[in-house]
């Protein structure tokens, strides 16, 4: 028999959709990304397609396919158990049947280039009933809510776009379609980057199998066109991500559902999915991208469900955090636009990301939402100073001048200073220098707060994209210090630490700590020691400390969104 020539499923989709006059939305195309590492064809030419359409005369002939049910299915070299297995098959795999015994089908592989039989269990001939749209969409529904059968669910999904008419690819069911082969195969990156193997231990025969199953299940979804970027993390660890092709389908279809939309919106702009070696102009991109898309969804439409609102809300929210905090660094590093303009950028996009967290409804967030909705506080917390108009680079305090302005190029520099009076008891002019500290990062002249004492002086420093840290500058015997403290004693990751007040005396201090950093979460309100910067108490919640009863700043109370 002549070898049948293939037709890609995910090709299929995309050109059944664009002659289907689908509106393709510009906004819903991402800029090209740095090389990514592709799991597919290694030589950068598109793997063999797998699902074949048959021509007529070919269908005459008996000419079938066959998707694949379960893993590890043996190819045999003859229709019987005993007989030795040419290939492991895995769920999803299309083979074309050329012929029938009783209890097995004779096959053809044509990614491997040979044949052999499998029994008929392990098969779903795409034949007769079986081979309708209506049956195939049926049967992806179920396939979709099972775990570890995303290969097998993207092959279904690869036959209905295959099978389904043009009119019924512009309808709701191709919508439907495309969207359960997005999320199985954002699913099963998920499921790769989890299963990474350990270097410290032996692997067991369990995991090895785990580690061939999502292995065998990951080549099978390339075969079907589905690509996958790999990205690699400074901790060593390697975050698999889905490229979205189906979803930007979804996101463009009129027929798309509000929550097709949400998923597909949220699916498009995942955080963990960012580059993070992606250069500033790279990065400002990807996120002007990322918050175009979250705008697409609809969120005052009705029949949008509060949860799925609630998850739009929360990735706007960090965002267009990030945004601000690009922005910003862009105006501390002298770029050609005039700084008052790109700080004024930076104050809306902080401004857009704290109003879209106020529109989060606590009450609709499910258990499975409250992790990112501690990421989204964290991420809006850390850039809320950046969200206030440019105001003077100079506070004072009494005698004392705090002046914060740019350095070098990327820095900011923070200078103390206190003046002196004159013989006959008037200020002068001249200052004392007392402290001058230059560091990379972000710092807030408009946050600096002076306890009544006049010892210490705290103020906002951001380094890094959603993390604050406190500044504390202390005057002790020697003189003035400035001492950092941390949103947790951990590499940078997403968090803030944030003052609260100053207790009456001058040797304590109320500061909110939340952090997600090396893969823990803490959250915690302190009674911290102005001499030693230790914790003396710390709860919670703010109302199980009575110092924080007592002297926390209303500011602080009305302003932050730590208190939620």
């Amino acid at each position: 028999m002549r070898r049948l020539k293939l037709v890609m499923a995910a090709a299929i989709a995309a050109v059944a959709v664009q002659l289907m006059c689908v509106h393709s939305a510009d906004a819903a195309t991402p800029p090209p990304p740095a090389a990514p590492l592709v799991v597919g064809a290694s030589d950068g030419s598109a793997p063999k397609p797998p699902i074949k359409r048959a021509a007529p005369d070919e269908a005459s002939a008996g000419s079938r396919t066959a998707i694949v049910l379960w893993d590890n299915v043996a190819m045999r070299a003859a229709a019987k158990d005993s007989a030795p297995a040419q290939s492991q098959l895995w769920r999803g795999e299309a083979l074309e049947i050329r012929g029938e015994r009783p209890d097995h089908f004779q096959v053809y592989d044509y990614r491997r280039e040979r044949g052999g039989f499998v029994r008929k269990s392990a098969l779903l001939p795409l034949t007769g009933a079986a081979a309708q749209p209506d049956a195939l969409l049926a049967a992806l529904r179920v396939v979709r809510q099972q775990s570890g059968g995303e290969s097998l669910g993207i092959g279904l999904a690869a036959a209905y776009v295959q099978a389904a008419s043009a009119d019924q690819m512009n309808a709701a069911t191709g919508a439907e379609a495309l969207d359960a082969m997005g999320t199985l195969a954002e699913r099963l990156a998920d499921r790769a980057s989890r299963a990474q193997p350990r270097t410290d231990v032996a692997p067991t025969p369990a995991s090895a199998a785990a580690d061939a199953q999502i292995a065998a299940q990951l080549d099978v979804a390339a075969r079907y066109g589905l690509r996958f970027v790999t990205l690699e993390r400074d901790s060593g660890a390697v975050q698999l991500c889905y490229d979205g092709a189906a979803f930007r389908r979804v996101l463009a279809m009129p027929a798309s559902t509000p929550e097709q939309k949400a998923r597909a919106a949220l699916a498009l702009t995942r955080q963990d999915c960012v580059d993070p070696a992606a250069p500033p102009p790279r990065r400002e991109a990807w996120d002007q991208w990322r918050a175009d898309v979250l705008d697409k969804v609809d969120l005052k439409d009705p029949v949008l469900a509060p949860h799925w609102r609630n998850r739009v809300l929360m990735r706007q929210t960090g965002v267009w955090s990030s945004l601000a905090f690009i922005r910003a660094r862009r105006a501390a590093m002298g770029a050609e636009m005039p700084a008052s303009l790109q700080v004024d950028a930076s104050s809306a996009a902080s401004r857009r990301a704290l109003e879209a967290f106020t529109r989060i409804v606590p009450a609709e967030l499910s258990e499975d939402d409250q992790p990112a909705y501690n990421d989204a506080a964290m991420r809006g917390n850390a850039m809320r100073w950046a969200a206030l108009p440019s105001g003077p680079m100079t506070q004072s305090f009494g005698a004392l001048k705090l002046d914060v302005q740019p350095g070098e190029p990327g820095e900011t520099c923070v200078t103390l200073t206190s003046a002196t009076p004159g013989a006959t008891g008037v200020i002068s002019t001249t200052t004392v220098p007392l402290l001058r500290r230059c560091a990379w990062g972000l710092v807030s002249a408009a946050s600096a707060r002076a306890n009544r004492e006049g010892n210490a002086i705290a103020i906002a420093s951001v380094p890094a994209d959603g993390w604050r840290e406190l500044w504390l500058l202390r005057r002790g015997a020697k003189g003035w210090t400035l001492s950092v403290l941390p949103p947790a004693p951990a590499q940078p990751g997403l968090g803030y630490a944030e003052f609260a007040g100053f207790v009456p005396g001058g040797k304590e201090l109320l500061v909110a700590r939340e952090s997600r950093a090396e893969g823990r979460y803490r959250k915690a309100f302190e009674l911290v020691d102005l001499d030693t910067l230790e914790a003396r108490r710390q709860a919670a919640e703010p109302a199980m400390l009575g110092a924080f009863q007592r002297w926390q700043t209303a500011e602080w109370k009305a302003a932050s969104l730590s208190v939620r």
